[in-house]
């Protein structure tokens, strides 16, 4: 029979002192919940997205569930490109999705604006529940904000598949587009870091299931460059970075972007990750959030966070277990007390 230790520190002492490069009982654990228990606490998705009451009262609840070393709130990918005149559809029981994208043609670039976070879209239900959710559970765990990259949002202005297209057939007026869509970008990161919190971002377009090499150093890399530039201006340091989907073929530009730390997806060995970075960036990851915790068995789990503590922890610039991507809506509240209940077993520091 397994004996669970228990934990010695709060999610606050324990990503503190790990910031600070100081002994910590375990590794940090971190599934990315988001907005994933809403329906499980009697909310549909569409209340949460258009409610900073919900969206606090999702986020409090989840956190005292599972006491996990991460919070974080964010309006997810889409919400830049909304707040840009990006369509939504909006479900009960899933995260919204591009309904239609701002502009139908290039001659509609003009239409697009840097955006006011405090006032275009539904940023400011967000920032508000960050003000709130980091009142009320400061002083417990460390709170989080991942925001959508640039090259992503770009996609969702023009369309996905047209913006894939004309990467080279209108490399112009795509350029035109991004670079809005990094202003934009860059003024949300402000009002963020004017709460003291230090963004994140996920940009899974850039994913080589997606892009090849030549156009990520074109298109991607300097966009992030300019964002993590941005944050150590302000923060004195930078933010972490997650990408969907195959990656391998990017990490030197991605860690040369000057991350904080790369999440990876669970298709990426982060053994082979942490081989030729960990001196340069926190290794994050990255246990399989569908295959492994969503419908594999509590012994499926357990050897899930096993291999992966085998293989990250001990990184030089620290390890952080977390899942491969965000944790399935409708994912049973014990698998994920489970993926926490396997990093204390195989995640001690001491």
């Amino acid at each position: 029979m397994i004996v669970i230790p228990k934990d010695e520190m709060t999610p606050k002492e324990r990503m503190d002192a790990f910031g600070r490069g100081e002994e910590i009982d375990r590794v940090p654990c971190c599934p990315f919940t988001g907005e994933s228990y809403a329906t499980y606490f009697g909310y549909s998705l569409d209340d949460y997205n258009h409610s900073t009451e919900i969206i606090v009262d999702t986020i409090i609840r989840t956190f005292h569930m599972f006491r996990a070393d991460n919070c974080s709130i964010g309006p997810g990918l889409q919400g830049i490109p909304e707040a840009m005149g990006a369509r939504l559809h909006f479900s009960k029981n899933d995260i919204p999705q591009i309904a239609a994208p701002a502009i139908s043609s290039y001659e509609e670039i003009s239409k697009l604006k840097p955006i006011n976070p405090y006032k275009d879209g539904r940023l400011k239900l967000y920032l508000e529940a960050l003000k709130i959710v980091q009142d009320k559970l400061g002083n417990e765990v460390n709170i989080g904000n991942t925001v959508g990259g640039p090259f992503t949002t770009t996609a969702f202005l023009i369309g996905t598949e047209k913006f894939l297209r004309d990467l080279r057939r209108n490399l112009d007026k795509v350029k035109e587009v991004l670079e809005i869509a990094t202003l934009s970008t860059l003024n949300v990161m402000d009002a963020i870091m004017d709460l003291g919190i230090t963004p994140g971002i996920a940009d899974p377009i850039a994913s080589s299931t997606l892009i090849n090499k030549s156009v990520y150093k074109e298109f991607v890399f300097p966009t992030i460059k300019t964002c993590q530039d941005h944050i150590r201006k302000r923060m004195g340091g930078t933010g972490i970075m997650h990408i969907c989907g195959k990656t391998k073929p990017v990490w030197e530009e991605i860690v040369s972007t000057g991350i904080a730390g790369f999440s990876l997806d669970n298709i990426e060995d982060i053994g082979e990750f942490r081989q030729g970075y960990e001196d340069k960036v926190l290794v994050i990851g990255n246990v399989d959030p569908v295959g492994v915790i969503l419908n594999g068995t509590k012994e499926d789990i357990y050897e899930a966070v096993r291999v992966c503590c085998e293989k990250g922890m001990g990184s030089k610039n620290g390890y952080i277990l977390a899942s491969g991507c965000d944790i399935p809506i409708g994912t049973p509240p014990e698998k994920i007390m489970h993926f926490i209940d396997a990093a204390r077993v195989y995640g001690r520091m001491k």
